[in-house]
């Protein structure tokens, strides 16, 4: 995962003190622009994967880890930004092809 400096900023003003990192359960999009699901956690569920990245932890759902992990996560903080986004190389599994 390629975390850019915006997105690791606004990720750690919006973790609060007692969870260790975000829970990720999904994203709404397609590869050329997703919102990620995201909530503080404590703890992985048992069918999440756990990623690091610039000292901020993802519990990631197992059936989107692979995409997870090589996505780019970026924040837009402007008046008309997408606020938290992520974005993947494209894949045939993608809705984008449907």
């Amino acid at each position: 995962m390629n975390l850019s400096k915006t997105a690791e900023k606004r990720l750690l003003e919006l973790l609060p003190k007692e969870a260790i990192g975000f829970s990720m359960e999904g994203y709404i999009g397609t590869c050329r622009g997703s919102t990620p699901i995201l909530q503080p956690a404590q703890q992985a569920n048992a069918d999440q994967e756990t990623l690091t990245q610039s000292g901020l932890t993802f519990f990631v759902n197992r059936e989107i880890a692979e995409r997870f992990n090589t996505c780019d996560l970026d924040y837009d903080r402007s008046f008309l930004g997408k606020g938290l986004t992520a974005t993947w190389p494209q894949c045939k599994e993608c809705n984008c092809h449907s």
